[in-house]
């Protein structure tokens, strides 16, 4: 019995030590702030606890636990000893891919970590150091799917897309909203500097709640706002130089463009030699000696061109008519945050000059933006933009034909007058050798304004906690006057005694959005639904006066009144938007996400039978590392799958409607207007193009978080393309626009992001991007091998198809000739073309193909960032690539003698490919006497790799930061598209065919705090 006794005591004191268990409490936070819904248990146990509204917790665990975690999404996870605490509180450190960074997703924010659509964040604070004057430079190489195509313009504004093209006729321009309220005005506009960040809406799901305007993706941008409470003032400045990037690109000097002329002459007798079927040498012309100068110089063309050329006179043009030139950046701001009230007020002046003489760019720009809190429920906010901008200058003609095209053409051999007031208006007396500084006697001033004002209220609904209601309203007033005056000494007003302009134009527009915002938890139910009523307005008109003959041309422009003959011009548009929008988003544990959004539009410059339109999209998030069968070791994982149908309204506001035009006449004895049918015929179903796209994307981070990233693939149908449909003659129109059109886009991308070192005073990390895209028309006209011809579209190819005669390689030579096998009506020095029907004749109806496309083949993009202690060095290798046929385009103007004989002996070349000759042996370019049964384009392919952004900083220690009494000092060298390699033969790959080559750029700068 006593054993038995004894044996039960010790069950019971063993049960009860195993039972006995102790109270443990504390606070979670992050950076101070106290974190609610932090998971915490015992490690190893499914005893665990949730921290509440201020971030508290309470949790009663077994004397045997030695370990606590703490996790929750967006924060690493971080585990603590136990040991005799019985209060434990920790700060959570943020994790490095940013799950809990706080994402625009428009009318509203999310959390990173609780998006379920495609949406990429650019943190402008990575490009404080570029000499970006448009924000559109920074997006360039930033982010996947990001598309962004460089200009080498003064003040000039990128072109930008978002994935593929969506569209034949309308615009595939992604919408810009602006502080949450879409924007109207010029993204010129904005100063960089005043940007915190850029939050880019691609897939339908991520980008439906604006509806009609979101086919082509979604670009929010965040600008600046008070974080600190003691008052910050920051000053940052650049200067430097820019000129043109590395090109291979040359014309012909001196001695080159006249041995040309002596080569032209020689080849028109050898070709009418050629005609005569000749089977040997015999009576075959011979080549003018052209060491001897006073042969060459007499097949020069004017006597001026043969003295200077005997004399060793030249001129190179392009060497005149570019510089090296100045770019300067000022930003000085002022901001804080008191608790009640958010202040940030900027001010900027920015100045360049392009390398192209006389192209030239000024911006000043003021923002204040202020929001406070004037009790417990109401929170009012202004925001306000002025930007003054300045591109006063002419280094173009009106039909925009740079200087730099017109140096092209320029003799080196013409008298030199630069500088002087008898110049020469043509060159030689030649009219296709317009004198290429010309446009610095002619006046110009082209101003614009805009001012860009939102006011805002946010209303917290006392009674039900967790609604509120936003009312915000803008107001964008753009105002544009470009005035110019073209004297006697211009060719644009030699003939007339002078020429004048005055163009004015104004735009207004005003957005009012009622926002209605319900945010709730349920435990572990999150709720988070937005509701939306908006209307919109904006319209605008111009004038024109113009005005020639003028006895005085003191006045300039400003005295149009005093000319002979005078116009009028006039002209206005508007146009009315409304829009409704539901979104509600819910996420179970953290773990599970469904986003669902409705939205329906009405715009009023469809037709009448579709002046409305409903875009749906839903969209689910799946966090599997989050599932407790998967266990805490297995990285971070996330799904995310979408679908949605999104418009796109960007083909014009009267493009529904018939179009007429005037026309004066006599009637009698007096001059009447009449009105007669113009290009389009109205179309009252014209409606809006859908483009319905599925998404299907994965987060990741493993090895600690040194790792992360995300892959998107993307399928997206875009049905009732407006195709611009020709009509008969009878008709009385030209053409009309229809929805019947379809295009598919397709693509992959992925964005890398490591931590390649990280050591006391050294850290490398790296960002990687790729991006490939597909497009093809999918129905054109109605049938199902619909081509167009005149612009290249073909059902079942891309957008970007290039249409022409394939090159066979090489040129028909002599020994061709002689032999018989050459084509009819072809001879030695012409390019050889692939006979496709094989019938030995090359025609355009047979022997035409498909043979490349404009798009590139993929994108990617290579940045490092490394900092060693005050040191900092990061630089970006963007790349476009082609392959494949991918990224071709014609560049037959660089590489070869121009088509047309009358253009070869009338003006200057370029000199990257010598021309071809009997005896020289040149196979990749023709004769410089070249007249073909047919031709075609020249296709090079424009792929680089660039060296886009580098820069080297050092930023000052706290001790002499002290002793300056300032907050913050840092001193940088930086530059901009340093260096490319690329085969393209042109003045850049980037721009293409352009004569507005791209800049790069060397600038030093500075940034402080006080």
């Amino acid at each position: 019995m006593q054993k038995l006794l004894t044996l039960l005591m010790v069950i019971f004191v063993t049960i009860g030590s195993a039972m006995a268990q102790k109270e443990i409490s504390g606070t979670v936070t992050s950076e101070g702030v106290p974190l609610p819904g932090v998971t915490v248990f015992v490690k190893g146990s499914t005893i665990g606890s949730v921290t509440d509204a201020d971030g508290n917790y309470n949790l009663s665990v077994p004397d045997n636990a030695t370990t606590l975690v703490f996790s929750f999404i967006g924060m690493k996870t971080q585990e603590v000893e136990i040991g005799n605490q019985s209060n434990i509180g920790v700060d959570l450190e943020p994790d490095v891919i940013g799950l809990g960074e706080v994402i625009a997703v428009g009318y509203g924010t999310m959390r990173k970590s609780d998006l379920t659509g495609s949406v990429a964040r650019v943190s402008m604070e990575d490009k404080a150091l570029q000499a970006d004057l448009n924000i559109l430079q920074s997006l360039s190489g930033a982010s996947a799917g990001i598309n962004v195509q460089q200009t080498g313009a003064a003040g000039g504004e990128p072109d930008f897309s978002v994935r593929g093209q969506t569209s034949l006729s309308a615009s595939d321009r992604p919408l810009i909203v602006l502080d949450g309220i879409i924007y109207n005005g010029d993204i010129a506009d904005i100063n960089v500097s005043d940007v915190e960040s850029i939050d880019i809406l691609k897939d339908a799901s991520a980008a439906a709640v604006y509806g009609s305007r979101s086919a082509n993706g979604v670009v929010l941008i965040t600008t600046k706002s008070g974080t600190t409470e003691k008052p910050q003032v920051e000053f940052s400045m650049y200067y430097g130089f820019q000129d043109m990037t590395n090109t291979p690109m040359k014309v012909m000097n001196a001695e080159q463009y006249a041995i040309r002329l002596t080569d032209y002459y020689y080849q028109q007798d050898l070709y009418t030699w050629y005609k005569t079927n000749p089977t040997s040498d015999a009576g075959k012309p011979v080549r003018p000696d052209i060491t001897n100068r006073e042969v060459v110089a007499s097949t020069l063309r004017t006597q001026e061109e043969k003295d200077n050329y005997l004399a060793g006179n030249e001129i190179d043009w392009v060497d005149e008519v570019t510089q090296i030139a100045p770019i300067q950046n000022y930003n000085l701001s002022y901001s804080g945050n008191t608790g009640r009230t958010n202040y940030y007020v900027s001010g900027s002046y920015a100045n360049e000059e392009g390398i192209l003489v006389n192209d030239k760019f000024s911006r000043f720009t003021v923002r204040s933006n202020i929001e406070s809190d004037i009790n417990d429920w109401l929170t009012v906010g202004l925001n306000t933009a002025y930007s003054y901008r300045d591109y006063s200058g002419l280094s173009a003609d009106l039909d925009d034909n740079t200087i730099l095209a017109d140096a092209r053409n320029c003799s080196p051999l013409a008298n030199n007058h630069i500088g002087q007031p008898d110049y020469d208006m043509y060159l030689t007396g030649e009219a296709y050798m317009p004198y290429p500084l010309i446009h610095l006697y002619a006046d110009n001033s082209d101003i614009r304004n805009n001012l860009f004002m939102v006011g805002s209220a946010n209303i917290k609904i006392p009674w039900i906690k967790g609604l509120s209601f936003d009312i915000n309203y803008s107001n964008t007033s753009y105002t544009r006057n470009n005035f110019t005056f073209f004297p006697v000494t211009h060719y644009d007003g030699a003939g007339n005694n002078g020429a004048g302009s005055k163009y004015h134009y104004e735009e207004r527009s005003w957005i009012q959005n009622n926002i209605l915002t319900y945010l709730r938890n349920f435990g572990d139910h999150n709720l988070n639904a937005t509701f939306l009523y908006s209307r919109e307005h904006s319209a605008a008109n111009a004038s024109t006066l113009s005005a020639s003959g003028f006895e005085n041309q003191q006045l300039s422009y400003n005295g149009l009144g005093l000319g002979t003959l005078s116009t009028v011009s006039t002209s206005a548009w508007e146009e009315d938007g409304i829009s409704y929008m539901g979104r509600a988003s819910y996420s179970y544990k953290n773990r599970y996400y469904l986003t669902g959004t409705i939205r329906r539009d009405g715009y009023s410059g469809f037709g009448a039978n579709n002046k409305f339109a409903n875009f749906p999209s839903l969209s689910l998030g799946w966090v599997i590392s989050e599932e407790d069968f998967i266990g805490s070791s297995f990285p971070y994982m996330k799904l995310r799958v979408s679908y949605g149908i999104n418009g796109n309204q960007g083909l014009g506001r009267y493009k529904s409607f018939s179009t007429m035009e005037t026309l004066s006449y006599i009637y009698g004895a007096e001059t009447s207007i009449g009105l007669y049918p113009s290009e389009s015929l109205g179309n009252d179903d014209l409606k809006w193009e859908k483009t319905a796209s599925t998404n299907i994307g994965v987060d990741f981070a493993f090895l600690n978080q040194r790792i992360s990233g995300s892959l998107d693939l993307y399928n997206a149908n875009t049905t009732d393309v407006l195709v611009q449909r020709a009509l008969p003659a009878t008709a009385g129109y030209e053409n009309v626009y229809t929805n019947i059109g379809g295009i598919n886009n397709k693509g992959i991308e992925i964005m890398l992001n490591t931590i390649n070192m990280e050591q006391s005073d050294f850290k490398w990390t790296s960002n990687f991007t790729f991006s490939l895209n597909r497009n093809e028309i999918t129905k054109l006209y109605g049938d199902e091998n619909d081509a167009d011809i005149g612009n290249e579209w073909f059902v079942g190819e891309s957008i970007s198809a290039q249409y022409d005669y394939k090159m066979a390689g090489g040129v028909w030579t002599e020994e061709e000739l002689y032999s018989g096998q050459i084509l009819d009506d072809w001879y030695p020095g012409q390019f050889k073309y692939v006979d496709q029907n094989g019938d030995g004749v090359i025609d355009p109806t047979n022997d035409r193909k498909v043979i490349g496309y404009e798009d590139p083949n993929f994108r990617f993009s290579i940045n490092n960032s490394l900092s060693y202690k005050n040191f900092s060095l990061n630089f970006l290798l963007n790349s476009i690539c082609g392959g494949n046929g991918y990224y071709i385009m014609d560049n037959a103007g660089v590489l070869n003698t121009k088509w047309r004989s009358d253009d070869v002996y009338r003006t200057n070349m370029s000199a990257v490919r010598q021309y071809w000759t009997p005896d020289n042996g040149v196979n990749n370019a023709t004769g410089i006497y070249n007249s073909p049964a047919v031709s075609s384009g020249i296709y090079q392919s424009r792929g680089f790799i660039r060296l886009q952004d580098i820069s080297l900083s050092y930023k000052f220690n706290d001790s002499v930061l002290n002793r300056l009494k300032i907050s913050n000092l840092q001193m940088y060298i930086s530059g901009k598209n340093l260096y490319t390699w690329t085969k393209w033969s042109g003045w850049d790959p980037e721009t293409g065919t352009s004569n507005t080559p791209l800049m790069r750029n060397i600038t030093v700068g500075v940034k402080l705090s006080l």
